[in-house]
């Protein structure tokens, strides 16, 4: 995830105590102010689905399948089931690598589950990596044994809700430097002719560049502080957002239209978008094909003119393939200064319009294709309708109003179209008006009851089920937590009962 979230947790925390089952009326008046206008006038219903560690573990991921039965994870390889009605129950676990960020990190459900029940994983396989840290100076057989993947796999979720875990069809293997913190990125999602979508991070340690753009090129030092050879290398699976088409049989073929054309030299194929930091999550809408993305951003407290921009996070829209600029560039496209960490010394801007890569750690085109600007850029209170305080940006789903579908839950119209974003240490949700030339338009709370959000999705009933995750670090408590954020607009009964 990202430092930010130490930040939050050391800020302390008024827990939240509920179980599953409750249910909580929620009013426009109820929204946090920070600083945003109300919602619009439609009244919300909040259902507490699963509640604490027994039953969410350290909550990671969701997914909402047909019946509204809802697939969610934990860091540590654990998937569990909660049906509507709010009964929860194991349904596998694998075994994963552990080392800050690592484990299990994301979950996507096929489009086609209702008749081939395959839901996707990815997750850090143990493989024979070596415990504890991995070495901060050496040399290539230093770093050599911490050398590892980050694996997507498909597996098949039985009629009784367990995880068939001898089904299980490696799709993709993400090469990563184990043994280092951080930025593993790990959503899943799918659009709307069924292409997969994975988001990876960076892979690369932020604690050794002041806050600012980690690209240390000496020879001696690990890899891992130096992003240029993930986010900023054409022929790198990390810090991307990579787009394939699965098969049947478990192999994929690249769709059409991503950055890089199969065969193209020092490129990888599977590449969509490129140049993200940390994008932990991120959605794709289904009516348009918009990623809309999360991306972290570093931790310097203010600008450098030695070193660059400061902590700058942003939300992504993502309309087509292209390069959204880390680590050269940040926000609307403010540029880092190179920086030579072996004389401490600083050159140039990067030139955002055409990035080049000449780190030695660099495998792929030394030309970039220029650098996208950022959709929403924040940095503490630079935005009103955000307020102010930790930067912790989550995309979550864009809402598209079904007229024939017959659910008494489901969102109203007005918010058809509407991107939902969430903060993680802000603790909100909003839904963001998008216009039609792509630009974002008014920005307004959504009311919940919760503390910290991981994740979100709207399910086949149109209601937004939310992930929160609790307030102890790398462990669920008892604020942990699965909802359903219901339309109570002129109802009067929850749907936890029904059928």
């Amino acid at each position: 995830m990202h430092r930010h979230f130490r930040r939050i947790l050391a800020a302390g925390i008024c827990p939240l105590l509920a179980t599953a089952g409750a249910v909580t009326m929620l009013s426009p008046a109820s929204a946090e102010p920070a600083g945003a206008g109300d919602t619009r006038q439609a009244e919300f219903r909040q259902v507490a689905l699963a509640k604490g560690a027994a039953e969410t573990g350290e909550p990671m991921s969701l997914a909402v399948l047909p019946d509204r039965s809802v697939v969610h994870t934990s860091r540590d390889g654990t998937v569990r089931v909660t049906d509507a009605q709010g009964t929860t129950q194991v349904a596998g676990k694998i075994d994963v690598y552990r080392h800050d960020e690592d484990g299990l990190l994301g979950l996507g459900v096929d489009p086609g589950f209702a008749t081939n029940r395959f839901v996707y994983l990815y997750y850090s396989p143990l493989l024979d990596t070596p415990s504890g840290d991995a070495p901060s100076e050496g040399s290539a057989a230093d770093f050599e044994p911490f050398n590892g993947v980050n694996r997507l796999s498909r597996f098949t979720l039985k009629e009784d809700r367990t995880l068939d875990l001898g089904s299980e069809q490696t799709i993709l293997d993400v090469p990563v430097d184990r043994g280092q913190c951080c930025h593993t990125g790990g959503d899943i999602d799918f659009d709307a002719e069924g292409n997969l979508y994975l988001s990876t991070g960076d892979d690369s340690n932020p604690f050794a560049s002041a806050g600012y753009t980690p690209i240390d090129e000496r020879g001696n030092r690990n890899p891992a502080f130096d992003a240029q050879r993930s986010a900023g290398n054409t022929n790198d699976l990390r810090g991307k957002i990579l787009r394939i088409t699965v098969n049947d049989d478990g192999s994929y073929d690249i769709p059409a239209g991503n950055l890089f054309a199969p065969g193209t030299p020092q490129t990888r194929p599977e590449i969509y978008a490129m140049g993200f930091r940390n994008p932990y999550r991120m959605s794709v809408d289904q009516q348009t094909g918009v990623v809309y993305v999360g991306d972290y951003g570093p931790d310097a407290g203010s600008a450098s003119p030695s070193r660059g921009p400061g902590g700058i996070v942003e939300f992504a829209r993502v309309a087509g393939p292209g390069n959204y600029g880390w680590p050269y560039c940040v926000g609307n496209n403010q540029p880092y200064v190179d920086y030579n960490f072996a004389t401490g010394t600083s050159g140039s801007p990067f030139n955002c319009s055409a990035p080049v890569n000449d780190s030695p750690h660099n495998t792929g085109q030394s030309t970039l294709p220029p650098a996208q600007p950022a959709w929403i850029p924040y940095d503490g209170g630079s935005l009103p309708e955000f307020g102010s305080g930790m930067e912790s940006p989550m995309a979550g789903p864009v809402y598209r109003y079904d007229p024939d579908l017959d659910s008494a839950v489901k969102f109203p119209q007005e918010f058809d179209g509407d991107f939902f974003a969430m903060e993680f240490g802000r603790r909100w949700i909003k839904n963001i008006a998008v216009n039609a030339d792509g630009s974002r338009g008014d920005i307004a709370n959504i009311p919940w009851s919760g503390t910290q959000l991981m994740d979100a999705a709207f399910g086949p009933d149109g209601a937004l089920y939310v992930l929160d995750y609790g307030t102890t670090w790398y462990a669920g408590d008892e604020n942990s937590a699965l909802y359903r954020i219901e339309n109570a607009s002129g109802k009067a009964e929850s749907l936890m009962q029904a059928d």
